[in-house]
């Protein structure tokens, strides 16, 4: 009996980590950081890159079907974000939305930052933000800016989004 006790406990950690690699890993902020660390974009390099601490990665997914599909942890990551920009604390969120396999077959990427308190005590966020089409045949330059502003809009994508930005997807959207 006690030379089968290794191999049950062997044989639990085994159903333990596929069950761990089936249900909890998919989504995870684990899967997501080794999943976004080769891609070559300059707010995914900023993100791996910082010096502060991160509430983590914001993801989101629009498959061909239309069913969003979304991060494990993103309300935990949003909140996390929001109070830390609520109390001025540096720190940074990393958003992902994937729209590859829909008619907008767009990639974006967004760092929002906190950098720190102004003279006029209110809270400096800095967003690096930058969208790729998936056009395999065109060679296409994709939309990317960095701006500075004090204002965290709640849907966080549009936070620091300069004019010429809203105006540019008013033009697209109207074709």
């Amino acid at each position: 009996m006690v030379k089968k006790i290794p191999w049950i406990v062997a044989g639990l950690l085994l159903v333990g980590a596929m069950l761990y690699l089936k249900l909890y890993y998919p989504d995870s902020q684990l899967q997501l950081k080794r999943l976004f660390k080769f891609v070559e974009a300059m707010p995914v390099e900023h993100f791996y890159n910082a010096p502060e601490k991160s509430c983590g990665i914001w993801h989101e997914r629009e498959p061909k079907d239309g069913a969003v599909v979304a991060g494990r942890s993103n309300v935990k990551v949003e909140k996390c974000f929001q109070k830390a920009f609520a109390s001025c604390v540096v720190k940074n969120i990393f958003l992902v939305k994937d729209a590859s396999e829909t008619d907008k077959n767009l990639f974006s990427y967004s760092l929002i930052r906190i950098l720190k308190r102004n003279d006029q005590n209110e809270c400096i966020i800095q967003n690096y933000h930058e969208e790729q089409k998936v056009n395999l045949g065109e060679e296409m330059i994709p939309l990317n800016y960095i701006n500075t502003c004090t204002v965290l809009k709640d849907g966080l994508w549009n936070s620091c989004e300069p004019l010429y930005v809203k105006s540019w997807r008013e033009e697209i959207n109207s074709k």
